[in-house]
């Protein structure tokens, strides 16, 4: 046990897998708990007095208990044999190969193939934090800076599966688990500047980190410094498939806080439990894995400069408009299997022969990826295929050396093909003549013995031997026999001859063995050599598949190029839900017009009842903007639309127990994150606003964010609410505009039309939906009268001024501080007061008028 007891010394916050064999074994506490998580049998060593508590799992399913168990958080050290226990006298070395953690996954059973797999690093200081997160199966390594106030938004964007933070950073700490990320706490000298300087440029084997552009981010080079030292602590091992570091710079891609993602769906159903469906999940056509993670990138971080989105629009319209060189296109990429993690695996020594034979068959379909493509007029496109590498030696170097079918193991043999190597060729015909000498071998003893039915066999413990059953024991056989077994029906012999010839074959298969091997590993050195081509032409393979994707989405849905530039613009004619007119029969969908241009018409104000379409509406407005802003063709006849540098939504909110906020405190967090950060360029989308406090409450806050939105901000906003008194704003401020969802009446029936149309409302048909909802008749009929006698004692909304000042637009709802004060003097009780409450109270007075009027 000592040599378990100092590989977990050095592990100490980890589950040691220690290899026994065909087995991991855990010992001691870890057994306990790995127990408990995997429901494997607990067992224990040494049974005496002083028992140790062991379980295990076999080695050929560990990658699915390491799945588990990462999934559950865990870490996991994984202690190999580093000998064959056959050919090692006495002790059996073992080491630490690596550290499996959440976020340091490379093997394809323990990743989604459609998701990366990110590791995060995080600093924060003076209200700014900085950022470093890498992919470790695909080598991808980002880093960036932002305020604090937006670190939770950059994290849910991320979507890290681990996150580093300093051990003396509780609060941050605190922060970032709410992402629901293994949070693992480090030393904090490793995100001292000094100490990741040193890091990083040893790891990438430069004096200076100025040709990564790190200048302007040093938090974020801290943290990333952090980063590649925890790396190196838990691979153990070199990994040059990490050989850049991009800086990320928000300002070229648009702004998506957390709640918008959330709301909009866009790679996640909003309820938890995994119902609804995601925008990625209809746009999706890709064929590699590696485009299906760049589509989901693309979505949470759109583009905002309309030169970029403009190629990327060249190259959708160039494949949309050729359906036939499309499917073609499509058809080489779907025999594409996942460059990136193979290309990774490689490089850090972890590949099989299957993962050289799935590599090559995957750059065979390059070149007529390439054909197809050549002269297609798009520059995205041709700039992408005419730096893509085919890899012909890389497919050569495969072809060569490696068989069609290897099998799963790297040193059983079995790798290599036939002419590959003479010295291979002549140890395996010796392996392969041994069946054809014994044969006669065993011909001859016959025919020396008289003993018909003598066999010549083999055990792992004896190796060849001669059989002869007890039968023929009167038999006088030859001197050279010599006895080694008796068994209960025969006894067993060797002689000279036998054992020259075993001795010969065993080493010429372990020889056999051991030199395939080494061949296959001279295969994999040279094709981890070319790293650096793989890894670009898989990028580019991605980044074609999805182009071609959002080609082939666009046709099938029926799609249209957008119009995107920097006008303030949001003309869309006959626009379409993207998921919901997928997801619902064909033709029920009902399309409706946009229309907004600042400065002339920037706030519409839609007013409707409940289930006409009006959160409907207002998503896929967002949804549309930010297809486009993809470079994807949109779900509409026509449509002419600003880049937004920001999309904000307000589309509804549930009580967050867990956090101790109500619906109505998240409404308000969520109103004032706009209202704080949206500009004019933003587009802003909000959904009954108010509705979580009481009915005047709720309709002042409305109107007032409303005039916000409208006045100081100026940016376009769609603001759907139940307050229909709010469209009297229309008829005060210019650029505000009613429309309505419309409905046909006949007598007490309501038919909903899902259309939108000018003008406001004074109605929420409320009943209509309760009625419909299966509320009983009476409690309708009662609700009808109470309403009436509402609507006669609602009290009329004041006037405004025409022109006021920024520090004066309050809705004139909110009582005044000249009012405030008349009203406290007329109730005071002057006989009743001292003459200090006296003066505090006038001081009081004093404050509120200064400040208020």
């Amino acid at each position: 046990m000592a040599q378990y007891l100092a590989a977990k010394a050095g592990h100490p916050d980890a589950l040691l897998f220690f290899r026994m064999g065909d087995f991991y074994e855990l010992f001691f506490d870890d057994a306990k708990r790995a127990s408990a998580l995997l429901e494997i049998t607990l067992t224990s060593r040494n049974k005496g007095e002083d028992p140790i508590p062991m379980a295990g799992v076999p080695v050929r399913a560990v990658d699915n208990y390491l799945r588990r168990l990462v999934e559950l958080g865990e870490k996991v050290a994984i202690c190999e044999q580093m000998q064959d226990p056959r050919e090692c006298k006495g002790l059996v070395e073992r080491q630490v190969v690596r550290v499996v953690t959440p976020g340091t996954l490379t093997e394809d059973d323990l990743l989604r193939g459609s998701a990366a797999n990110h590791l995060a690093a995080v600093l924060e200081r003076d209200g700014r934090a900085g950022l470093a997160w890498v992919e470790l199966s695909t080598g991808a390594f980002t880093v960036s800076e932002c305020d604090s106030t937006r670190l939770d938004d950059e994290l849910l964007r991320i979507e890290p599966a681990e996150i580093l933070v300093r051990e003396d950073a509780d609060a941050l700490r605190e922060r970032v688990a709410r992402t629901r990320a293994a949070v693992t706490r480090r030393a904090s000298h490793d995100f001292g500047k000094d100490t990741a300087h040193a890091t990083l440029t040893k790891f990438f084997a430069t004096r200076t980190l100025e040709g990564f552009g790190l200048s302007e981010v040093p938090l974020a080079t801290a943290a990333a410094g952090a980063l590649i030292a925890y790396l190196q602590e838990t691979q153990l091992a070199a990994l040059p498939h990490i050989r850049r570091i991009t800086h990320w710079r928000a300002g070229a891609f648009m702004t998506l806080d957390a709640v918008t993602r959330q709301s909009l769906e866009l790679v996640a159903p909003l309820r938890g439990d995994g119902q609804g469906t995601p925008l990625v999940a209809v746009i999706d056509r890709t064929k590699t894995p590696m485009g299906k993670r760049l589509l989901r990138e693309w979505l949470v971080a759109p583009l905002a400069e309309p030169a970029a989105i403009l190629r990327r629009q060249q190259a959708v319209a160039a494949l949309f408009a050729d359906a036939t060189r499309a499917r073609k296109v499509q058809e080489s990429l779907a025999g594409v299997l996942d460059l990136e993690r193979l290309t990774t695996r490689i490089a850090t020594g972890r590949a099989n022969a299957r993962d050289l034979v799935a590599l090559r068959a995957s750059v065979l379909r390059l070149p007529s990826l390439v054909g197809t493509l050549h002269d297609l007029d798009a520059p995205l496109l041709a700039e992408t295929c005419e730096g893509l590498d085919p890899l012909v030696d890389v497919a050569d170097a495969i072809g060569r050396a490696i068989v069609d079918e290897p099998p799963a193991t790297t040193r059983d043999g079995g790798l290599i093909r036939e002419g590959h190597d003479a010295e291979l060729d002549e140890l395996r015909t010796l392996a392969r003549d041994s069946q054809s000498w014994l044969a006669n071998f065993q011909a001859r003893e016959i025919e020396r013995t008289g003993i018909h039915n003598l066999k010549v066999g083999f055990n792992r413990v004896f190796g060849y031997y001669i059989e002869i059953t007890q039968g023929n024991r009167h038999v006088a056989l030859p001197p050279e026999y010599q006895r080694r077994q008796t068994t209960r029906n025969a006894e067993r012999y060797v002689t000279d001859d036998l054992r020259g010839f075993e001795s010969k074959v065993l080493r010429a298969e372990e020889s056999s063995k051991t030199l395939e091997y080494e061949l296959f590993d001279r295969v994999r050195l040279v094709i981890a050599a070319a790293t650096a081509r793989l890894q670009d032409t898989a990028a580019r393979v991605a980044a074609i598949d999805v182009l071609t994707g959002l080609a082939v989405v666009a046709r099938d849905r029926g799609y249209q190029r957008p119009v995107v530039d920097d006008s303030g613009r949001l003309e869309i004619e006959d626009g379409r839900h993207p998921v919901i007119e997928a997801t619902h029969a064909a033709g029920s969908f009902v399309p409706n017009d946009t229309h907004l241009a600042l400065p002339e018409r920037r706030l519409v104000l839609l007013t409707g009842p409940n289930m006409a379409g009006k959160s409907t509406w207002i998503r896929q407005n967002a949804l549309i903007v930010l297809l486009a802003q993809i470079g994807s063709f949109v779900p509409a006849k026509r449509a002419h639309l600003g880049v937004a540098d920001r999309i904000f939504t307000r589309v509804g909110a549930s009580d967050d127990i867990s956090r101790g906020s109500s619906t109505f405190m998240v409404e308000m967090v969520e109103t004032a994150n706009i209202l704080n950060h949206a500009t004019e360029r933003s587009l802003v989308i909000l959904d009954e606003v108010g509705r979580g406090t009481s009915t005047y409450d709720g309709l002042a806050l409305a109107w007032a964010i409303a005039e916000d939105l409208h006045g100081r901000i100026g940016c376009r906003a769609l603001f759907a609410t139940h307050y229909h008194q709010l469209t009297r704003m229309a008829d005060e401020r210019p650029g505000v505009v009613n429309q309505r969802v419309a409905v046909k009446e006949w007598g007490d029936e309501v038919v909903f039309l899902h259309r939108i149309e000018e003008g406001g409302t004074d109605r929420s048909y409320g009943l209509h939906v309760a009625r419909l909802a299966g509320v009983p008749r009476d409690v309708i009929t009662r609700a009808r009268a109470v309403l009436e006698k509402l609507e006669e004692d609602a009290p009329a909304l004041p006037q405004r001024e025409a022109e006021e000042s920024p520090r004066a637009r309050q809705l004139e709802l909110f009582e005044s501080a000249s009012s405030r004060v008349l009203r406290e003097l007329q109730a005071l009780d002057v006989d009743g007061i001292s003459p200090r409450g006296a003066l505090e109270k006038l001081a009081e007075w004093r404050e509120l008028l200064a400040g208020g009027e």
